[in-house]
């Protein structure tokens, strides 16, 4: 049977480069396919049957010009369930592909390989789709033979089984069970989420088309009166933003909610033909195309994103060309700026981001000069100015990104002071304090960043009196507090920072309290129990961070249970044990200690497994061995120490080979060789602490 917590993937698809837009296709439909709830948990050879399909690994990376497989393929192909491989006459000549699916097939014999054509014949020598590794055997050494062995594939082809039950194959032999048995399942599917694409695409026609009451009258209205269409459009769009907004509330799958955007968007442009191309027009189909840019990034469609907002930006352009100096032309163009910004850096391209963003600002400072009292504008200014700031972050660049931040903060100082009772002026100030904060501590600056931190914290403390049931001042509060907190710490001031972070957990407690089902709430409180664990520790007070840090363990496991598949909240917990472990060792308690490690071991190990590729968690699994092996030398059992010791040197030493740039990988070497060779020589308990 499949351990399912050792792997992290339902299926890697192996593909060829040129064969992309299909392994797109596939991955979006196998990770939205629904599986019945009567199917779900059934034995099969595949093990049991999950509830969904996700996550499915797709290597955007891998094509490069070196010739062998990166570190992150290879440990995605050992945390994957499942291999599906794209054949076409491009994957039967791929080197990448021939080699995953031989890796694959070596290592892991007892898995399933599920092929899909999507192009090419098999056996004809210039249009075969089976890559080597498909079609012969491999030898004992998990090389290709001259050996031919059948392939059943699923054919995605017009010609063969087409799209749906090529897919349907593919599930089924994800699943273990026959293909007829899913294909009939889907089609029923897909009937049904058709019948409710159609009837609310049906129900915003009639909204948009009887809105006056009489269809032939609006329809008339639609085709010869501009403004009732323009008007039409915008309301329009408005419910469909509506529509995606509750999607998720009502349970609407993520598919279902792109094809009604997608047939909304025809129904739309459909509408917009019925009047003459005017300015006004022009305009709200440009806003539409924004609304639908922001709605598809909900939905994670980011070249659709990335489409729609260079749309709206074409079609803005061009009305701001005609009137320069047409304020909100300009500010509209602004916001397309913004929006291709965004959606480039859902796509990673962050320098491109940082190009639209600044084009964005460039426009801000603009509206600001033609109407330097327009408050609005200012505000918008800073936005720009934030925005800017964040990428420059992302790509490391502290001192330009606090340049700007500073900006922002020079402005909504101004507004603030401008209007002392305005809570939203208030409340961006408090922002642009912590961001100048965060650069300055980023720098080494701690002075500089306590001022602000400080600055910032006045502000929100007075919002959050002002409107004690306002969930939000509270939480931007205990933000506050932790960033003082944590600077303070950093400088040593270890008696004002407890006071901090004490201020910091108690409202988190009264949000935790009033709300016990908000998970980030409890994630939150969790961290302040750490926190306050921590100083109490170096303090000396090991009772009192014991009691903080069984706090934080015992929320962390609720919140754990409600998403277990969420890898952070797993080393958080690992992190918690670890702590705990640490106090107990500090108390004598050596029984305490070591069930504390070894739970910590669990997680540390399992994650390790999940991505052998993550050079964190593996040394983390490497320190869980050092933890337990120094409970076991305290107990006297020497010789298992020893194993445990060598297993953690042995991690160590492999990732030094493959970074010998890390800094600290020397220094952990350094201590488990010297454990190791005090044991070797004596065998005795009674050294060493922790590994640094």
């Amino acid at each position: 049977m499949v351990e399912p917590l050792a792997l992290k993937y339902r299926a890697f698809i192996s593909y060829s480069h040129a064969d992309t837009a299909s392994a797109k296709w596939l991955h979006r439909a196998i990770e939205s396919f629904h599986i019945d709830k009567d199917l779900v948990g059934r034995e099969t050879s595949n093990g049991p049957i999950p509830k969904t399909l996700r996550p499915i690994f797709r290597d955007r990376d891998d094509f490069t010009a070196g010739h062998t497989l990166t570190d992150q393929t290879l440990a995605a192909l050992d945390a994957s369930h499942a291999l599906i491989v794209i054949c076409s006459p491009h994957s039967a000549k791929s080197r990448y592909v021939t080699e995953e699916l031989r890796l694959f097939k070596s290592r892991h014999p007892e898995r399933p390989v599920v092929p899909l054509i999507v192009g090419g014949k098999r056996g004809d020598p210039e249009l075969e789709c089976f890559p080597p590794s498909l079609k012969f055997k491999l030898d004992a050494n998990g090389q290709i033979t001259n050996e031919p062995i059948e392939v059943l594939a699923a054919d995605a082809r017009e010609e063969g089984d087409g799209k749906n039950l090529g897919l349907a194959k593919v599930v089924a032999g994800l699943l273990g069970v026959s293909s007829d048995d899913v294909f009939r399942r889907a089609e029923r599917e897909r009937r049904r989420k058709g019948r409710v694409r159609n009837g609310i695409v049906a129900v915003l026609a009639i909204l948009v088309v009887v809105a006056s009451g009489s269809a032939v009258y609006a329809w008339q209205q639609l085709k010869t009166n501009e403004a009732f269409l323009t008007a039409t459009l915008k309301t329009a769009t408005e419910i469909v933003d509506e529509a995606v907004a509750q999607a998720d509330t009502y349970g609407i799958p993520r598919t279902a909610t792109v094809a009604l955007l997608t047939k909304a968007e025809g129904l739309f442009d459909n509408m917009a033909l019925l009047g003459r191309p005017t300015p006004e027009l022009q305009y709200q189909k440009a806003w539409m195309l924004i609304q639908f840019a922001r709605n598809y990034e909900i939905l994670g469609e980011t070249a659709k994103q990335k489409a729609r907002a260079e749309e709206a930006h074409r079609l803005i352009a061009e009305l701001a060309s005609d009137m320069p100096d047409d304020p909100e032309k300009l500010h509209t163009l602004a916001v397309t700026f913004t929006e291709k910004g965004d959606a480039l850096i859902a796509q990673g391209d962050t320098a491109g981001a940082e190009k639209s963003y600044r084009d964005s600002l460039a426009i801000a400072e603009r509206l600001v000069r033609l109407d330097p009292s327009n408050a609005l504008w200012q505000r918008d200014l800073s936005i720009s100015y934030d925005t800017v700031g964040d990428v420059l972050k992302e790509q490391d660049d502290l001192a330009g990104a606090l340049k700007f931040y500073q900006d922002s903060l020079t402005i909504r100082d101004r507004l603030a002071k401008g209007e002392p009772n305005n809570a939203g002026w208030q409340s961006d100030l408090s922002i642009s304090y912590d961001n100048v904060g965060d650069m300055l501590e980023a720098r080494g600056d701690l002075g500089g960043a306590l001022k602000f931190y400080q600055d910032g914290l006045t502000i929100r403390d007075r919002l959050a009196k002002a409107e004690p049931n306002n969930a939000g001042w509270q939480r931007d509060l205990s933000v506050s507090y932790e960033k003082v907190g944590d600077t303070l710490k950093a400088q040593g001031k270890l008696a004002e920072a407890l006071t901090s972070y004490k201020d910091n957990l108690a409202i988190r407690d009264r949000l935790t309290k009033a709300d016990p089902s908000n998970a980030d709430w409890q994630r939150d409180l969790s961290v302040s129990n750490e926190r306050l664990g921590d100083i109490y520790l170096t303090q000396g007070n090991a009772e009192a961070a014991l009691e903080q840090y069984r706090a934080s363990l015992e929320r962390m496991i609720s919140v754990r249970d409600a998403d277990s598949s969420n890898a952070d909240l797993q080393r958080f917990i690992s992190v918690t044990l670890e702590k705990i472990g640490n106090v107990m060792m500090v108390q004598g308690d050596l029984s305490g200690a070591l069930k504390s490690y070894q739970d910590d071991f669990a997680i540390a190990d399992r994650l390790a497994k999940s991505d052998p590729g993550n050079a964190g968690w593996q040394r983390d699994l490497a320190i869980s061995y050092g933890h337990v092996a120094r409970v076991l030398v305290q107990r006297g059992e020497s010789a298992q120490a020893l194993d445990e010791y060598r297993r953690a040197r042995e991690i160590i030493a492999r990732l030094k080979q493959q970074s010998p740039d890390d800094a600290t990988l020397p220094n952990d070497l350094a201590w488990f060789d010297a454990e190791i060779a005090k044991l070797e020589q004596t065998r005795a308990p009674g050294w060493g602490l922790a590994p640094p």
